[in-house]
């Protein structure tokens, strides 16, 4: 899995894209769509809605790495359960908004330019390579809730909570603690 040194090195370098989140979130959509332009048509006019929504699953990610060890052998509410939650994402990417598989290729090249354009020297080889590591998961996990048998469930349910709390007009920095105000 994730070591408590990349898991250091993710929180580390995500405090300093809390303060940048919304120039994050608008590098990281200008990236992907230079690197596919086709992929544009897939996503609404107004962005600032699915922006929103891309900070906060992120912030959702960073948060869940803090979680103990010993808290994995325990049971979790589908809510807080970042393995559900991301196969929730993983079935509405797929089913819902028809976003190919091949994507995930380009989204992962986003956002490591994202983090490497915005984080300049603080994003080293090993914080790119702990997110690296974490996108792989991340994505194969969405890979998976697309061969998932359940089509809703309660992490559906708090996916939509966590995304939409997203639209929220609280400044970047509310993302500090790993979600937004009022998710």
């Amino acid at each position: 899995m994730i070591t408590d040194d990349e898991k250091a090195l993710i929180r580390n370098s995500w405090r300093l894209v809390v303060p940048i989140a919304e120039t994050a979130a608008d590098l990281f959509y200008k990236r992907l769509f230079e690197l596919r332009p086709e992929y544009r048509q897939l996503f609404p006019e107004d962005m600032r809605n699915q922006k929103r929504k891309l900070v906060a699953m992120l912030a959702f990610i960073v948060k869940s790495l803090d979680w103990p060890d010993s808290a994995w052998r325990e049971d979790v509410a589908e809510d807080e359960d970042l393995f559900l939650i991301v196969l929730a994402l993983g079935r509405r990417h797929s089913d819902l908004y028809k976003i190919p598989e091949a994507s995930y290729e380009a989204v992962g090249e986003a956002l490591l330019w994202t983090l490497d354009y915005g984080l300049g020297k603080k994003f080293d080889a090993p914080t790119r390579a702990a997110w690296t590591r974490v996108y792989q998961l991340v994505s194969m996990t969405m890979k998976m809730g697309k061969l998932s048998v359940a089509k809703a469930s309660k992490a559906d349910d708090a996916l939509s909570r966590l995304v939409s709390g997203a639209g929220n007009t609280a400044a970047p920095a509310s993302y500090e603690d790993g979600l937004p105000k009022g998710a």
